[in-house]
């Protein structure tokens, strides 16, 4: 994955439990894209299962960058569309 560029994606995110029938079923934040496709928001260094940085996303429109893992896109940085601030 280092060797990759990292990827800026678009789109709305919302809640939803995931992995559903499965021992690792849990509520997520979840990036559906301008494109229509639903990928796992995990932020790198955090706690997939417990991300307060990402559960503030919720709602939002974002602007994310960082690695896609199959249906999994593990973010650097993410920006709402009203956050002014710079990385």
């Amino acid at each position: 994955m280092s060797d990759q560029r990292p990827e800026r994606l678009n789109g709305l995110v919302s809640s939803q439990f995931v992995r559903r029938g499965t021992s690792g079923a849990y509520t997520a934040q979840v990036l559906t894209t301008d494109d229509g496709e639903e990928l796992i928001l995990q932020r790198i260094g955090s706690n997939p299962y417990a991300d307060p940085a990402g559960e503030g996303l919720v709602g939002h429109r974002v602007t994310v960058e960082g690695h896609r893992l199959n249906r999994v896109f593990r973010y650097l940085n993410a920006e709402t569309e009203s956050d002014t601030r710079k990385p």
